[in-house]
C-alpha cells in the first residue's frame, strides 16, 4: 500500500514538471523576426558654416548643383567625382563637408536645400528693404506724390499719373524692383513703406547722434524765425537746398554759425526735423509745467491777500503801476522774488489773470472731487 501511495506522488510530479515545461517556450525554438527595426538616426552634426560653404560653391557650379541635387550619392561616385575636378578640390580642401556629405548624401543635400531656401528668403527680404528705402527716401523728398500714393496706391501704376508727375517715372524707371512691386500690387507695397517708414520714425527717436545742443539751438532759431519754420515742417528738405538757404540769409548763417545742424540736415533733413518737432513738443509740456506752478504761487499769495486779489481781477494792468506797486509792497517785494511771475504778468496781465481765475476753477473742482471721494456721504 505505501509503495503504491509512492508511485502516486512520483507520477504526480512528473505531470506537474511537464506542464511547466509545456508552458515555457524554448530558447532555442523562439522565430528570429524577418526584418530589424532600423536604428534611431543619429543628430546631424552638419554646421551652418559647412552648408554656407557648400551652398556658395553649387551657386558657383550650377550644372555639378543640379546634378546632386537630383541624386546626392553621386558624392560616393569615385568617377563622377574624378570627373569633376572643381568638386573633387573643394572636398580635399573642406574635409568636414566631405565627412558629412560622404556619411549620409541625402540628409546632407537635404539640409543644403533647407538653407538655399533660406538664403533665398533672406536676399529676397534685403532686396525688398532696399526698395522700401529707396522708395520711402524717394516719397520724403515729394511729398506731394508721397500724398497722393498713400491716398491711392494704384495710381502709381497709371500711365496718366506717371506723364504727369515725371520725378515719379524717372524714378520707376531706375528702380525696377520698386516698379515691379508696385505693379504686382500697389496696395501691399504701399502698405509695406508705410510700415517701413514708421520703423525708421520709431529709429529716430534712439539715435544718439542728435545732440540735446544741436535740437535746442535750431528750436530757438526756428521760434525766431516762424516763416522758415513753417516751410521746413512741411518740406524739409528745403534745408538742404541751396537756392532756398541762399533766399534766407538768416537760416544761411545760422547753418554756418552751428556746423553740427549743417551736418544733420545734409544727412537727412527728414529724420532732423521730426526730431526737432519731437523737442519742441517736449519743451512746450516743460512750459506748461512751469505756468502751472507760477499759477499755484500766485494764487497762494493772493489768496493772502485777497485785497489785491479782488483789485487785480478787476483790472490786470494795475501790477504794471508804479503807484499801485509802491502802495501795495507785499505784492512788489512778491515779484521781485518770483521773477517768472512777473514776467507774465508784465508781458500780458489780462491773459495770467484769466489763466488765474481757470486755474482756481480747476483747484476748486478737484477739491471737490477729492473731498466726495474722502467723504461721499453729507453729515446729517
Amino acid at each position: 500500500m505505501k509503495k503504491r501511495y509512492l508511485r502516486l506522488r512520483q507520477y504526480s510530479v512528473l505531470l506537474t514538471l511537464a506542464s511547466l515545461l509545456a508552458v515555457v517556450p524554448s530558447v532555442h525554438s523562439q522565430e528570429v523576426p524577418p526584418h530589424t527595426a532600423p536604428p534611431a538616426p543619429q543628430p546631424s552634426d552638419i554646421t551652418r558654416s559647412e552648408l554656407a560653404s557648400f551652398d556658395a560653391f553649387l551657386d558657383n557650379h550650377p550644372e555639378i548643383s543640379e546634378q546632386l541635387r537630383a541624386n546626392p550619392s553621386l558624392v560616393n561616385d569615385r568617377d563622377y567625382v574624378n570627373n569633376h575636378p572643381a568638386l573633387q578640390a573643394y572636398l580635399q580642401e573642406h574635409p568636414q563637408v566631405r565627412e558629412e556629405i560622404k556619411e549620409n548624401p541625402r540628409a546632407f543635400m537635404r539640409d543644403e536645400r533647407r538653407y538655399d531656401r533660406r538664403e533665398d528668403d533672406r536676399r529676397e527680404d534685403e532686396a525688398t528693404r532696399r526698395e522700401l528705402a529707396n522708395f520711402d527716401a524717394f516719397l520724403d523728398k515729394h511729398p506731394e506724390i508721397a500724398e497722393q500714393l498713400r491716398k491711392n496706391p494704384r495710381l502709381a501704376d497709371n500711365q496718366e499719373f506717371l506723364e504727369n508727375h515725371p520725378a515719379l517715372k524717372q524714378f520707376l524707371q531706375e528702380h525696377t524692383g520698386v516698379r515691379a512691386q508696385l505693379e504686382q500690387d500697389p496696395r501691399i507695397f504701399m502698405r509695406e513703406e508705410d510700415r517701413y517708414d514708421r520703423r525708421e520714425g520709431d529709429r529716430d527717436r534712439d539715435r544718439d547722434d542728435i545732440t540735446r545742443r544741436e535740437l535746442a539751438n535750431f528750436d530757438a532759431f526756428l521760434d525766431k524765425h516762424p516763416e522758415i519754420a513753417e516751410q521746413l515742417r512741411r518740406n524739409p528738405t528745403l534745408a538742404d537746398n541751396k537756392e532756398f538757404v541762399e533766399n534766407h540769409p538768416a537760416l544761411k548763417q545760422f547753418l554756418q554759425d552751428h556746423p553740427g545742424v549743417r551736418e544733420q540736415l545734409a544727412q537727412d533733413p527728414r529724420i532732423f526735423m521730426r526730431a526737432e518737432n519731437r523737442y519742441d513738443r517736449r519743451e512746450g509740456d516743460r512750459d506748461k509745467d512751469v505756468s502751472r506752478q507760477e499759477l499755484a504761487s500766485f494764487d497762494g499769495f493772493l489768496d493772502n491777500h485777497r485785497e489785491i486779489g479782488a483789485q487785480l481781477s478787476k483790472d490786470p494792468s494795475l501790477v504794471k503801476s508804479e503807484e499801485y506797486l509802491e502802495n501795495h509792497p507785499e505784492l512788489r517785494e512778491y515779484l521781485k522774488t518770483h521773477t517768472a511771475v512777473q514776467h507774465e504778468l508784465a508781458e500780458n496781465p489780462q491773459a495770467f489773470m484769466n489763466s488765474m481765475k481757470q486755474f482756481e476753477n480747476n483747484e476748486t473742482t478737484n477739491g471737490t472731487m477729492k473731498k466726495q471721494m474722502v467723504d461721499p456721504k453729507p453729515k446729517q
